[in-house]
């Protein structure tokens, strides 16, 4: 069990632990099936969750947690505050599974005119639904925004609080299983929103061995979904609050890259995930989300991802 990891390698000084945050999220419980699937035994990866992407961040920039599962506009606002991170996974791509549903009445996007609106108060919860109504040529100021985190979705939703909610899996689920209805989705922009894992760069430094540990046990985790999906699901579920059907039916809006899918992402001066990120990055200085240009150096580091593929047989992790 790996809360007795013994915390000395060998001679010498404790082992220090490599301590992951996530919130709830369906792309992020990869780590929590490689947890309970006993990836992690006897290793010094530890899983550290939060209610909401907010949490993480200040866990990740107070040092409380050394790795963090975020969104890409969320890695942009730290390299524009001058940290340090690298990227060292794509975990997945949202295709469908973020969202905004809207109470029966409100047909389409344009009748959201005038009404209240709940999204979280995050860069990416910003720009989807800027995104959003700009596809129909309304903007922020014409909808009444109601600041909500995402564990407060559901319950102000079916207390009548919003008549629309900007909200992702598995809340998103829980919802349409109401007289909730889709309004639209992130397949509508599709290769936007990205959630990716990251590290400082003095932290990748010490950790080099147990970002290898974590990410091995990241796509074994991978596999066993994508092999043996109902078990899976079944696991998930308890924490997911959603029953498995569901559970499976959220993976269906998510793409889950593979090592190699990762690799190609990645790798390069010409990298899909760079391209995606200074993209990004442009869409977030016109809405004003970002202050300043962010400077783009180093910030995507796939050296253990290409590690990985070099030391282990291609079945197990592809």
């Amino acid at each position: 069990n790996s809360s007795k990891w013994s915390l000395t390698s060998g001679v010498g000084a404790p082992k220090e632990l490599l301590k992951i945050g996530t919130n709830i999220w369906p792309g992020y419980e990869p780590l929590y099936l490689a947890r309970e699937l006993g990836y992690y035994e006897n290793s010094p990866v530890r899983l550290v969750e939060y209610t909401s992407a907010t949490q993480v961040i200040r866990a990740y920039r107070n040092n409380a947690i050394q790795v963090a599962a975020l969104t890409m506009d969320e890695v942009l606002l730290l390299l524009e505050n001058g940290l340090d991170p690298r990227i060292i996974l794509v975990m997945d791509i949202s295709h469908g599974a973020d969202a905004i549903v809207a109470k029966p009445e409100i047909k389409n996007l344009a009748d959201l005119r005038g009404r209240k609106v709940g999204v979280e108060s995050t860069a990416l919860g910003a720009f989807f639904l800027n995104q959003a109504l700009n596809t129909v040529g309304l903007g922020p100021a014409n909808i009444n925004i109601i600041s909500s985190k995402i564990d407060e979705h559901e319950r102000m939703f079916v207390e009548g609080k919003l008549d629309a909610v900007v909200t992702f899996e598995p809340v998103r689920s829980r919802l349409l299983a109401t007289d909730a209805h889709l309004i639209f989705d992130s397949s509508q922009l599709p290769g936007e929103i990205v959630d990716v894992l990251v590290i400082a760069k003095d932290t990748f430094d010490r950790f080099p061995e147990e970002v290898e540990t974590l990410l091995k046990g990241w796509f074994k985790a991978l596999n066993y979904l994508n092999t043996r999906p109902d078990e899976a699901a079944s696991l998930m579920a308890r924490r997911l609050k959603i029953s498995p059907a569901e559970v499976l039916t959220a993976y269906k809006g998510l793409i889950l890259p593979s090592l190699a899918g990762n690799i190609e992402l990645m790798d390069g001066p010409e990298a899909a995930l760079r391209k995606t990120a200074m993209k990004l990055a442009e869409t977030m200085l016109r809405q004003k989300l970002l202050q300043n240009k962010v400077v783009f150096k180093d910030f995507i580091n796939s050296s253990v991802l290409k590690t990985i593929k070099a030391s282990a047989p291609r079945v197990s992790l592809n």
